[in-house]
């Protein structure tokens, strides 16, 4: 079984009211470091949210979930930057242009600790 959904995965999942999420990137800074993903999930009919996140990676000590790190501009961005659209399709296509996202690398919600635990694994000496 696969831990990259389908683009049919993907639709039926964000029509039935899941969320499905997508790691995007590590960024080491001089003094601290940066992961970057994205949330999509329904608002209402035939309303989705593509949400980008930035957070500091705190996953000391075997914490892996990502939303309870601390995010890089609390004051202006304290949830994410948040875009709306019409159809999941629309915001696929503007995450892989415009966060650099790819379409065949969404998660179930809740499954973004696993790919945050394979990169903290790949981190290590």
């Amino acid at each position: 079984m696969s831990l990259y959904l389908s683009r049919l995965e993907v639709l039926a999942r964000v029509h039935q009211g899941k969320e499905v999420e997508q790691w995007l990137s590590y960024t080491q800074q001089a003094d601290y470091s940066v992961i970057r993903w994205l949330s999509l999930h329904p608002e209402r009919p035939q309303a989705y949210g593509l949400t980008y996140f930035e957070s500091f990676d705190e996953g000391e000590d075997g914490n892996s979930d990502v939303r309870e790190f601390s995010v890089l501009d609390p004051e202006n961005d304290p949830y994410g930057t948040t875009h709306h659209f019409a159809s999941v399709d629309e915001a696929v296509a503007f995450a892989v242009e415009h966060y650099g996202a790819s379409a065949d690398k969404f998660v179930a919600g809740g499954m973004l600790t696993v790919e945050y635990t394979q990169h903290a694994k790949s981190q290590q000496p």
